[in-house]
């Protein structure tokens, strides 16, 4: 009986140890979502994040695109809607340095503070990329970065919600001691204003944590950044991030996606697990590319959506599906997904070749043209038909009219002449390539009276542009 009774007692024990580590689990996996109003202006504390009340916390949000390449996701409804739906606490602004740099600043000052303004309004936390990519060394811009800096650390100084990333991805030839000299100047032209929390890049396009490790900047409230995408980088990129942190360096993932690291390509949901599920265990923040309907596996919306009536969950991508419930604290593993990785067909790397050609706009333009060779076949059946109707007219006359000078045409001299050109196939083919032709110039034309005109150039363009286009209608006429 005794002996029973102890028995009875281990098994609740046991009972009573699992129920414990169960809640002790559950409570691991709650997810918090730190907002500004409430949380205030966050500080960094040893490698860790934390909200001013002294609580710990992660940041999950979403990158935008380049400011000036998708302007209209700088939308207040979108973002507004992301932060409410998929409980997004963070937004990155990317504002490309080397376009601010090269004659687009106020375009990019505008957006950006636009940006700023309709996140702090959402109540998210905001991070101000300077976004360097093609101007790969930091010390390139270093004047022109300080200056920015200083400007808008000055003018939102008082705001808990501004994060800022001083140099996006330094790449090519860069070091670490660019980075520390560019460093060194531009933060304190952002402490003069504000202690706010300042990601620094790292070399390698973000991938080289290692010199940060060994030479750090040694000033409050930094973090050191790395970046990833899921189908490119896997174990060796995660040691990485292991051993920094072992090593106590603070650090925030600014940029991540789970395609390939060109943003395109395939997307690597299996892999995308394993490196969520390792920074939520971590407590590691993080943003995720990109916030545009561009045309890359990694965009989260559908083609052709527009950010002022907001979205659905059918205007997303299978990678924004994953992002949303990702975001929104789902456990990685249970977000649904089509397959453990989904390849990219023979269409999509065709559609990256014509954007990769053209541009994304232009693109978009190149989309039209079924809609122009559809009424370019149309134009020519129409007009075949009327050239039937007036050549039966004409054969039922032609005994009654005299014989009167005429003078060649295309047709009396290609397809009636002497030789090979009068057999009926050599006529057939010659008319044929003849309606060819004039299929592919209406298409042309088509698109330059509907999409060729600078309407965003000024008056004299828009006037001069007109007067070639009807000159080229004409010819065609003619």
């Amino acid at each position: 009986m005794k002996r029973a009774c102890q028995l009875l007692l281990l098994i609740l024990a046991f009972l009573c140890i699992g129920a414990t580590g169960a809640h002790a689990e559950a409570k691991e996996r709650e997810v918090y979502t730190a907002r500004p109003s409430v949380d205030g202006r966050l500080y960094v504390d040893g490698k860790q994040l934390y909200a001013a009340s002294g609580k710990q916390v992660q940041l999950r949000g979403v990158s935008t695109h380049g400011l000036t390449w998708f302007p209209e996701y700088i939308n207040e409804r979108l973002i507004t809607q992301i932060s409410k739906e998929w409980d997004c606490n963070l937004i990155r602004l990317a504002m490309y340095s080397d376009r601010y740099c090269n004659g687009e600043k106020e375009e990019n000052l505008a957006l950006l503070r636009k940006g700023i303004d309709i996140a702090i309004a959402a109540d998210m936390y905001v991070i101000v990329d300077w976004h360097i990519l093609e101007d790969a060394n930091p010390r390139d811009h270093i004047d022109e970065a300080e200056d920015f800096f200083n400007t808008i650390a000055s003018e939102y100084k008082d705001c808990p919600n501004v994060i800022y990333e001083i140099c996006n991805e330094p790449n090519g030839e860069t070091v670490w001691t660019d980075v520390l000299t560019y460093a060194w100047r531009i933060i304190p032209a952002i402490r003069n204003h504000v202690n706010a929390v300042i990601l620094v890049g790292t070399p390698e396009f973000d991938k080289n944590l290692g010199d940060a490790v060994l030479r750090r900047l040694g000033n409050d409230n930094l973090m050191y950044v790395l970046h990833f995408y899921t189908a490119t980088h896997h174990h060796n990129l995660r040691s990485e991030l292991t051993t920094a942190w072992n090593w106590g360096l603070p650090i925030f993932i600014s940029e991540c996606g789970i395609s390939e690291s060109s943003g395109n390509g395939d997307v690597d949901f299996n892999s995308a697990d394993e490196w969520f599920s390792y920074l939520n265990e971590l407590n590691i923040s993080y943003c995720v590319w990109n916030m545009s309907d561009n045309k890359e596996s990694s965009a989260f919306f559908d083609t052709d959506l527009d950010p002022e009536n907001g979205f659905t969950d059918d205007d997303l991508t299978e990678s924004g599906r994953y992002v949303k419930e990702l975001i929104r604290g789902t456990n990685p593993k249970d977000i649904p997904r089509p397959v453990g990785i989904l390849k990219k067909g023979t269409a999509g790397y065709l559609r990256d070749f014509i954007t990769n050609s053209l541009g994304d706009r232009e693109y978009r333009v190149v989309k039209m043209w079924p809609w122009y060779a559809l009424v370019s076949l149309g134009v020519c059946l129409l007009t075949l038909l009327v050239i039937k109707l007036f050549s039966s007219i004409h054969k039922k006359k032609k005994s009654n009219v005299r014989a009167r000078k005429h003078y060649g045409t295309y047709d009396d001299i290609y397809c009636y002449g002497r030789g090979a050109a009068a057999r009926p196939r050599t006529r057939f083919l010659i008319n044929l390539c003849l309606i060819i032709c004039i299929f592919f110039v209406l298409i042309y034309l088509g698109w330059r009276i509907l999409a060729s005109v600078p309407v965003e150039s000024g008056v004299l363009s828009i006037i001069a542009n007109i007067l070639l286009l009807i000159v080229e209608v004409v010819g065609f006429l003619e």
